[in-house]
This record gives C-alpha cells, structure tokens and sequence, in this order.
C-alpha cells in the first residue's frame, strides 16, 4: 500500500506530538485529584467565609447597631415625656409633690441612665461620645430652668412660666435643642447600620463566584469519573459519585439557606425595624402633644398660648392628619385606611391579625384622648378654666391622663412585641446563617472523597496492571 501523503503543516504537528513527552495516566490522575481538591478548598473559602461574614454582620446589628438606634429613641420619648410631666407638675401647681414631678424624676433618671449605657457601648467613636456628653451637659441645664420655674411657681412668682417655657424651648428647638441633638446622634448609628448592611451585600456578591467555581467543580468530578471508566472499563466510582452528591447537597443547602437568610433580614429591617422607630417617634410624639396642651393651660398671654397650640395642631397631624370620626373608624377597621400619619403607617404595615388589632385598639384610644382633650378646650372657652386643668390632669376615666395613660400603654405594648420579633429574626438568621457555613465545610469532604477513590487506580499501576 502506498504511503500516505501528509501535508507539511500535519508532518510538522506529528513530529511535535512525538517529541512531547506524553502524560501518563496516574499523572493525569494526579492533576484532577489536585484540581479537584484546589476547587473544593476554594469553594468553602468562598462560601463559608462569605456566611460566617454575614453572620457575624447580622449578630453586631441586632447586639450593637440596632440597640444603640433604639437607645436613643428610648432617650427621646423619655425626655420627650419629662418636658410633658415637667409642664403637668407645674400646671398642678402647690407645695407637695405631685405625680406628674414623680414622673418627671423618672424620666430623667431613665434618660440618664441610657445616657451612661449608651456611652460604655458607644459604637460610634470619638465624634459620637462627645455629642453624648453634650447632650448630658444640656439635660443638666434644662433641670435647671424646670427647677428655677417650679421654685417660681411655688413662690407665686409669676416669671416661673418664662423659665418652663425657656425649658420647653431647650428641649423642642430645632436644629440645636436636646431632642434634635438626640435625633442627630440616632442618625450617625443609623449610618453604621447602613454600613452593616453594605457589608451582607458584599457577601451576596460572592455569589456569582461561587456558582462558577461549583460549577468548575463539577465539571471536573464530571469529568473524572469519565476518564476512570473510560480507561480502567469500570461503569462507575461510589466514592467519586459520592463527592458529586456531596457537592450537589452543599451548593443547594447554601443556596436555599442564603435565601431564607436573607429573606429574614428584609422582613426583620424592612418590616419589624421600620415599624419599631415609627411607634418609637409616635410614642415621643403623643408625650409632646400631652405637653403642649398643659402648656396651653398655662400660658396667660395670646402669645404663649398661639405658640402652644401650633405645636399641639403640628404633632396631632403627624400621628393623625385629620380629624376621626366613626366612618373613618368602620373603613379603617376593614382595613380601608382613608387617613395619613403614623398611626396610619402601622396599621397599614400590621397586617397580621393580632398586630392589627392591636393598632386598631390604638387609634380608638388615641381617639378618645383627642375627644377628652377637646372636652377640656371647650371648658376653656366656657371660661371654667379650673374646671379644665381638673380634667387635664384626672386620672379618672374621662379624663385627660387617662386617656393619655391609655394610648401611652398600648403604644408601649406594641413597642415591645415588635423589639421582640425583631430579635427573633435576627436570631434566626444568625442560626441559618451559621448552619449553612457549617454545611460548607462538606466542600472539604470531596477532596477527601476523591483522592480516595482514586486511590486504587493508583495501586492498579504501582502493581503493573
């Protein structure tokens, strides 16, 4: 037979492909094996290294982060409700001690309390403690003036209003007042917060990297079990089949644990937190309206008591934009919600039956005290002012206290059961979390796996099969 002719391009190829020295198959064994093994440790680099991240992100947020957010919306309502029993106390007026100036001793004992805890946790720095001392340097001042107003009073000094007045103003003053110093710093853990939060997104970014990196993986446990029966006429590896499950259980435990992680975070950020500094800011708001209206009582000028009453119409509108009457009740109670403000807010966002109820109880309630607080404006108007002072700071049913004390519980209640499911979000995503880093370290398993199972072929050549 004649020879074949080759072109020069194919002589020049075969002479390369001679010359070359050929891989053997235990070398070539040996590079998937190493391959294998390099991929499997970089995939739990990746995957566990980017959970446990998270992780440790999701737990500062709900130890750290969050708690000093609420600290200072804990600070707010408490000196929001001290300028409130500040102005009860001396609308209460006499020599003894009343309860009003019982309440206000202990709000600001409690402010300064989670004064001192938010300085031995600081999360902030130096910027954030020194604000903290200035706020405290400022609550000091403002005692002061309430002090100096209730001596007045008790002297029947009649500039005792100016200095309760000059109080209020040091707690209410926008931009440089306590509760606006308070806000500023809330809004700086705020910050760090949306740091945390920058941070799980890195950690979700790695996931395009670890999707190619199993996918790599696979291919090569894919592949090998391929090469092995092809050259040893075996229909299948158990320990090379193993890793592919293996790798198969990893990648979709992580993947359905990420999810649920995250899911968890938005409902617990999105949802519980959110809601959580609504009711916070309604709470400190229902003190302040409290407080303006004692201090409407007060005022013995047009002046004062335009001032008062401003402040009143501003923060009923922000919990409630408009007057409640019982159609806008019926429609809000089957859940058609034809007002705005933050007690509209939270009852649109519970829509859970029990939180919804408790909302619903809410703004009856809130109700109710705008219907009293009405009743003691129409004294007012009659003339029977004493009558009206009475009626704002009864605490028998019908009363103005009460109402207030009525709404103040409820809020706090709801307060408290949204801290709660807050915790027990983040907690439950610390968990996945952790467990889903955990099942990463499976990854390490199919190298084991796989050297294993390759380990007779291996001993097929060294005995010269």
């Amino acid at each position: 037979m004649a020879d074949t002719w080759l072109s020069p391009r194919l002589e020049r190829r075969q002479l390369e492909a001679e010359r070359r020295p050929s891989t053997t198959t235990p070398q070539r064994l040996r590079r998937l094996s190493v391959a294998i093994a390099v991929l499997a440790v970089a995939l739990t680099l990746v995957g566990a290294g980017a959970l446990a991240a998270a992780a440790v992100t999701a737990l500062g947020i709900q130890q750290r982060t969050v708690p000093a957010i609420v600290g200072m919306q804990r600070i707010h309502f408490w000196l929001s409700d001290a300028d409130r029993s500040a102005a009860n106390a001396y609308l209460s007026g006499g020599a003894e001690v009343t309860l009003p100036e019982l309440q206000y001793q202990s709000d600001i004992a409690a402010a300064s309390r989670e004064l001192q805890t938010a300085s031995a946790h600081d999360p902030g720095g130096g910027n954030t403690s020194e604000r903290l001392q200035t706020i405290a340097t400022l609550i000091d001042q403002y005692q002061g003036l309430v002090q100096t107003a209730n001596v007045d009073d008790r002297l029947g000094v009649p500039i005792g209003t100016v200095y309760l007045q000059a109080g209020t103003t040091l707690m209410h003053r926008p931009g440089t007042g306590i509760l606006a110093q308070v806000d500023a710093l809330r809004g700086l853990y705020a910050n760090d917060l949306d740091r945390a939060n920058l941070t799980l997104q890195v950690a979700q970014w790695m996931l395009p990297l670890y999707v190619v990196v199993a996918l790599v993986l696979a291919g090569l446990l894919v592949y090998t079990q391929a090469f092995v029966r092809r050259r040893f006429h075996r229909r299948r590896n158990p320990r090379l089949l193993l890793a592919t499950l293996l790798l198969v259980v990893a990648v979709t435990t992580s993947g359905l644990g990420a999810g649920q992680a995250r899911q968890s975070i938005r409902s617990a950020e999105d949802q519980k937190y959110a809601r959580l500094l609504n009711l916070w800011n309604a709470h400190a708001l229902l003190s302040d309206v409290n407080g303006d209206e004692s201090l409407w009582l007060i005022a013995r000028d047009q002046q004062g008591r335009d001032r008062a009453d401003q402040a009143f119409q501003a923060a009923t509108r922000r919990l409630v934009d408009r007057p409640l009457n019982d159609e806008i009740m019926q429609a809000a109670s089957h859940g058609d919600v034809r007002f705005n403000g933050m007690l509209a807010d939270e009852l649109r966002a519970a829509d859970v039956g029990p939180e919804r109820t408790a909302a619903l109880r809410v703004l009856t309630l809130y109700r109710t005290f705008m219907d009293v607080d009405a009743a003691v404006r129409g004294k007012v108007a009659q003339g029977a002012e004493v009558d009206a002072i009475t009626q704002a700071l009864g605490t028998d049913k019908g009363q103005l206290t009460f109402a207030f004390q009525d709404v103040d519980w409820y809020l706090g209640l709801a307060i408290q059961h949204l801290q709660g499911d807050f915790d027990s979000e983040m907690t439950y995503t610390e968990r996945v979390l952790v467990g889903t880093a955990l099942v990463e370290l499976l990854a390490l398993a199919i190298a084991a796996l796989t050297f294993w199972g390759l380990r007779p072929r291996f001993e097929e050549f060294r005995a010269g099969r």
